[in-house]
């Protein structure tokens, strides 16, 4: 059933920029319309819609040969994301200690139980809304609206890639035991150490990243095949 108020323009880009981050349709995959809208049931107007926004969000490139074609991971862009944010996410972090309440500390040490129990049973997905939750709690807790939007604007951005929880399990393990040293700092309201706490994790998920990107140009095509099976499971 259509859920009121949503255009058809707007369920088929939902849909299509779910496939897209959560891999069903790959980077560098051709999106053909008419295949689009025979899986839709719908005419070619609302995909071609749906595909104009996809480009305007960056989800998809249009090149000359193949037409619209799922964006390719881009290595340099990534990291130029993720060096962004290590530096406002730790000013935030640094600048939210003094305004952590009790209810914040309570709700970020439930929401950490929430991503263990979402990584014993493989929901990588939910783990990385989880994650997300997570961080934007603290940051909010600082009273600078204009910080806090340009994180979470980055954050949105950044959707545009998987999620490292999904190839990478032990990386999930270790983000939540930096996140119980991260609540710790708050608690105990120690700036420098939340602030350093919250550098490092950014630059080990980077490194991870990084990892991950090196691994997808150079490794065998059964490899890359099973990164992404793995993601459409999850």
């Amino acid at each position: 059933m259509k859920p009121k108020g949503k255009t058809k323009n707007l369920l088929v880009y939902e849909k299509l920029r779910q496939w897209i981050i959560k891999g069903t349709l790959r980077p560098g995959q051709k999106l053909v319309m008419a295949s689009l809208a025979k899986k839709f049931k719908t005419s070619e107007t609302p995909i071609r819609e749906a595909i104009r926004r996809l480009e305007s969000d960056g989800y998809v490139t249009f090149t000359p040969h193949s037409g619209a074609v799922v964006t390719e991971i881009n290595q340099q862009e990534l990291s130029e994301i993720y060096v962004i944010r290590i530096s406002l996410e730790a000013l935030a972090t640094r600048l939210a200690v003094p305004y952590i309440r009790q209810d914040d500390l309570l709700w970020l040490k439930k929401k950490n139980d929430e991503m263990k129990a979402a990584v014993a049973k493989n929901r990588y997905e939910q783990l990385a809304r989880f994650n997300k939750a997570f961080h934007l709690r603290i940051y909010k807790a600082a009273p600078f609206p204009r910080l806090y939007k340009m994180i979470s604007d980055l954050w949105d951005a950044f959707e545009r890639w998987p999620s490292i929880f999904t190839y990478i399990p032990k990386r999930a393990a270790a983000a939540l035991t930096e996140h119980e040293q991260i609540i710790e700092a708050l608690e105990k309201a120690d700036v420098d150490r939340a602030d350093d706490l919250m550098k490092e994790q950014k630059k080990k998920s980077l490194e991870a990243l990084q990892h991950y990107m090196v691994q997808r140009r150079t490794g065998s095509p059964e490899m890359l095949e099973e990164i992404w099976q793995k993601r459409a499971r999850n």
